[in-house]
């Protein structure tokens, strides 16, 4: 796993690019990536003209956009090829496929990227694009040709490098697809990276909260139970160099005081190299990838570096988007939190009746033997089951006293309030139920829409009987409380007519009835 790439000439420093695109924007960023680099640019917004500077100046790369307006990047590819064979070309596209990949290198493109890339998988492109030139001209001593034979035998061993190197890309993006969980990512990185640089050992690593430690969270190839756990200084090396230059860090692990490779296990005294590679969120590092090679004759080639920046940068959007959904989740909980607070600062009753039936109704569901799925339900919808209240007026929510009709169609009114204004934040259909059909009845004689029997939702069914046992047994503004026994009685004797027999059933055994409930 022989990170740099030994015999390689300073010549390779002194790189001449030609960059060729439409679009400004792109070019001015290109531009700032490569000249910060300290490689000599000159760029151009159309082919045509790229074309006639291309024979007459010196240029050791061609970085070339696919779609242009006129002379399109594959007609400027072939046009190349006679004036200047020898100069490799880079094909830059937004739209990747095998299709264009196969005609791209059958023409006599070293490789292309895909739009948007990183800059390490820039840098790492052209470098391998130069490279091989220079070695297939002989100009670099110390390194074979990647590819041997006529130019149709390189081209077609680049096309195969290629589609396999897309294949692998392709498989990248369909296992982080499929995973929504942090430590899954961390897993099926760390096993992608692996693989990918044929590495011995492999872990990641989680920056905390405090930003001062990293500490392992997966691992492969070590005694899980010896790494999973292990806290590093943020402030040790050679952590602190991933972290602070935010790019990947490869350094030798034959000192055997190195706890990494100590806690491998067997004998590391003449270890390969470590490549750290980060993950970040914000442009911020929030995690750290580590592959581990045993002995210092393994290579990881360019080709598996730009693979492992591609597998390293999808890991980090897929994080970025779970950090984005757990902040909009914060949003909203905050967002109805503040609706609840401004409920119960004008009925105090509500907070602790809200928090009442939640409680009650999961434990009538956990003794209905039901799924997690209902319980998170619950455990989520029930403080906001009575939300709609915050639109009836104080004189007729906080009255004293019996409803005339005419107020009791305005609290009934609560249910579809709730429902339109928690409609904004995308609840799942089983958390709506739990806001709109409460009060619902077996018999069908509920509202606000007359359901009756398994039409009503399980969750609705649930809280239709821990809502009224927890209202019998609260004292309201126009009545006191009454004792467990007689609500006990008043909801068996509405078993099979307002309420579902079997939650009521679930009910008596939920040991809510008991005195310490």
């Amino acid at each position: 796993m022989n990170i740099t790439l030994q015999g390689v000439n300073s010549e390779t420093e002194k790189i001449n690019i030609m960059l060729v695109d439409d679009d400004d924007a792109v070019r001015d960023a290109v531009c700032e990536i490569l000249r910060r680099r300290g490689w000599n640019v000159v760029e151009f917004n159309n082919a045509e003209t790229a074309l006639s500077a291309l024979k007459r100046d010196k240029v050791d790369v061609v970085l070339s956009d696919i779609s242009m307006p006129g002379m399109g990047g594959m007609e400027f590819l072939r046009l190349a090829k006679e004036v200047a064979p020898g100069v490799p070309f880079v094909m830059i596209t937004g739209y990747p496929s095998l299709d264009l990949a196969v005609e791209a290198m059958k023409v006599g493109a070293a490789d292309f990227l895909a739009k948007p890339f990183k800059t390490e998988e820039l840098e790492i492109t052209i470098r391998k694009a130069v490279i091989e030139c220079d070695v297939a001209k002989g100009k670099v001593t110390g390194l074979a040709p990647r590819f041997k034979g006529t130019g149709h035998e390189v081209a077609r061993h680049r096309l195969e490098d290629k589609i396999k190197e897309l294949s692998i890309m392709h498989t990248i993006s369909e296992m982080l697809d499929e995973v929504n969980e942090k430590e899954e990512i961390f897993r099926k990185t760390m096993s992608l990276a692996q693989i990918i640089a044929d590495a011995d050992r492999a872990f990641v690593m989680v920056v905390e909260e405090n930003n001062k430690d990293l500490v392992v969270h997966a691992a492969s190839g070590y005694d899980e139970q010896a790494l999973i756990g292990k806290r590093f200084a943020l402030t040790e090396e050679p952590f602190r160099r991933v972290v602070e230059s935010r790019s990947p860090v490869y350094f030798q692990t034959g000192n055997k005081d190195n706890r990494l490779a100590v806690l491998a296990g067997g004998d590391w005294s003449k270890g390969g190299p470590l490549f750290l590679a980060p993950m970040m969120i914000n442009k911020e590092v929030v995690v750290v990838l580590g592959l581990l090679a045993q002995t210092a004759v393994k290579e990881l080639t360019s080709d598996a570096q730009a693979l492992l920046m591609n597998l390293t940068a999808k890991a980090s959007l897929k994080l970025e988007n779970i950090a984005l959904s757990e902040n909009i989740f914060s949003s909203i909980i905050g967002a109805i939190n503040s609706l609840i607070n401004a409920l119960d600062a004008r009925d105090t009753y509500t907070k602790d009746h809200s928090n009442r039936v939640t409680r009650y109704a999961t434990k009538i569901a956990k003794a209905m033997g039901c799924s997690q799925e209902v319980l998170d339900s619950i455990s989520f919808a029930g403080p906001l089951h009575d939300i709609g209240k915050i639109a009836i007026r104080d004189e007729v929510l906080l009255k004293k006293g019996y409803f005339t009709d005419e107020e009791r169609e305005i609290i009934k009114s609560h249910v579809v309030r709730g429902e339109e204004i928690l409609r904004p934040l995308n609840l799942l259909s089983i958390e709506k139920a739990v806001v709109l059909y409460h009060h619902e009845r077996w018999d069908g004689r509920g509202y606000p829409h007359n359901l009756a029997g398994e039409d009503i939702p399980l969750v609705a069914r649930i809280f239709s009987v821990a809502d009224t046992f927890d209202a019998m047994t609260s004292t309201r503004p126009y009545r006191n409380a009454l004792s467990m026994e007689v609500a006990k009685d008043e909801i068996l004797r509405c078993r099979g007519t307002q309420f579902d027999p079997n939650v009521v059933d679930a009910f008596t055994q939920s040991g809510i009835l008991n005195a310490s409930a």
